[in-house]
């Protein structure tokens, strides 16, 4: 009698026990993850080594949005042979900047041959993009952060404010005067000789495109390059003063996100662009990273990317940028991955531009004794005759006072740098200096062309009205 009552009491808790497992399953199939966890998680309280139990649960947290729990369970899972966990295991840490695990993670994955055809296609582009990750994670830059600010990822161009020498920013469909806007942005040139474009034709993919200024007026725009553009989008061109150097964000390009910004220079010898190379972290990360430019008079930088913001919005981070790329050095994995995110970084220690005394040192520039030509000097801006000349002489007053500022901050930082004894931070005085020396020789090198200009239209202007 004793023996048939045992002998009910087990059979009725394994019915219980397969009932509530069954319970389970139908919860997690129907996705309420929350009561399939519960049964779950008392389950496991019995057999912890349980590969499937811990890959269930751990379905079940991650669905819930509690990553971090999940993936103690996820490695158990894998721990205890159940091959498939190592799918989500590769995409959590890929997200926690632990690239070399992800493709750890992505490899077993593979290794088990647990997957149909397209999964193995999609699997193996996620280990090469770990492992490309993982090696940008050992060379990120070390970038001096000036500030940041939240913008609204549809205009958000129009808070890079920048020389009108650099150049500026518009949308392409207001360039051409399109009545579509869909956010595709175009860079024209500080001499307003050329424009580049992102523009979308037969609702395929956004290429990047050229417009030539002749004649005062604006040529077709024609396609830049098939080394840039591919089947994917390109998007948000900046060129550099050099106007050889071109800054674009592409979804194409091998990356570690949806886009990625990349870098190319114009090959006169073979009239056509170098492969594009990515710029690297910290400014590409696995989200979407945008567009990237530079005021080389100013000596700042820009990038725009959408890590960690609501859908419609973006962040701008304003840095100094770097003479030649400084890689970060002695740093532990966290401090890598946290430089990579952007929550470890220099502040900046360059001046920037002092708005008040620039405007004082404008304003004194601009009644200064200006020669039009050999018989007429001007002394005050309201003196010129043509409109166009006027605003350049104004914008050459301008760019004069931003290269005493900072041929100040030069001389101070050179005063600095020959008392400063600390190795690690003469090396990034030499860099500050060797970025404020390049801004300076670039000023020195526009203000004859800027001068060129302005007489050129005010005395064609002259002749016109005599």
């Amino acid at each position: 009698m004793r023996f048939l009552a045992t002998f009910l009491a087990v059979f009725m808790f394994v019915c219980v026990s397969a009932q509530r497992m069954s319970d389970a399953e139908a919860f997690f199939n129907q996705g309420h993850y929350r009561e399939a966890g519960s049964i779950y998680a008392q389950a496991l309280k019995k057999t912890p080594k349980d590969g499937t139990l811990n890959f269930k649960y751990a379905r079940c947290l991650y669905e819930q949005d509690q990553v971090t729990e999940a993936t103690l369970y996820f490695e158990q899972a894998a721990l205890f042979g159940f091959a498939k966990a190592n799918r989500f295991l590769g995409d959590i840490y890929f997200a926690d900047y632990r690239f070399q695990e992800a493709a750890q993670a992505y490899d077993a994955w593979l290794a088990s041959d647990k997957f149909v055809a397209d999964e193995k296609i999609q699997v193996t582009k996620l280990a090469a993009k770990a492992k490309l990750s993982a090696a940008m994670l050992e060379r990120v830059e070390d970038i001096a952060l000036i500030d940041s600010v939240k913008a609204d990822k549809a205009d958000f161009i129009n808070q890079i404010k920048m020389a009108r020498e650099m150049g500026s920013f518009a949308f392409s469909a207001d360039l051409l005067g399109l009545r579509a806007n869909n956010y595709l942005v175009a860079f024209q040139s500080g001499r307003n000789d050329r424009r580049y474009l992102a523009l979308r034709q037969n609702d395929t993919q956004s290429d990047l495109y050229q417009s030539y200024n002749l004649m005062n007026e604006w040529g077709e725009p024609i396609a830049l390059s098939s080394v840039l553009n591919t089947p994917k989008d390109e998007n948000y061109p900046f060129v550099a003063a050099d106007g050889i150097t071109i800054y674009f964000g592409s979804e194409g390009h091998d990356g570690l996100g949806g886009y990625d910004i990349f870098t190319s220079r114009f090959n006169s010898e073979t009239a056509d662009y170098l492969p594009p190379q990515n710029v690297g972290m910290p400014f590409n990360s696995p989200y979407n990273d945008y567009m990237m430019a530079f005021d080389e008079l100013a000596g700042v930088g820009w990038f725009v990317t959408d890590r960690y913001q609501n859908p419609d919005s973006v962040i701008i981070y304003r840095f100094v940028p770097n003479a030649e790329r400084l890689i970060l050095r002695n740093k532990t994995p966290q401090e890598l991955r946290d430089a990579a995110r952007m929550r470890l970084y220099r502040k900046a220690s360059v001046a920037l531009r002092n708005t008040d005394m620039h405007e004082a040192v404008s304003q004194q520039f601009q009644t200064t004794l200006f020669l039009v030509n050999d018989t007429t000097v001007y002394h005050a801006a309201e003196q010129f005759v043509s409109e166009r000349a006027r605003e350049q002489f104004l914008a050459w007053c301008d760019l004069k006072a931003q290269g005493q500022q900072k041929e100040f901050t030069l001389a101070a930082k050179r005063e600095l740098w020959s008392v400063t004894e600390e190795e690690e931070e003469r090396l990034l005085l030499a860099n500050e200096i060797v970025t404020l020396e390049k801004s300076c020789l670039l000023i020195e090198q526009q203000l004859p062309r800027y001068e060129l200009e302005i007489r050129t239209l005010e005395n064609l202007q002259l002749l016109t009205t005599h």
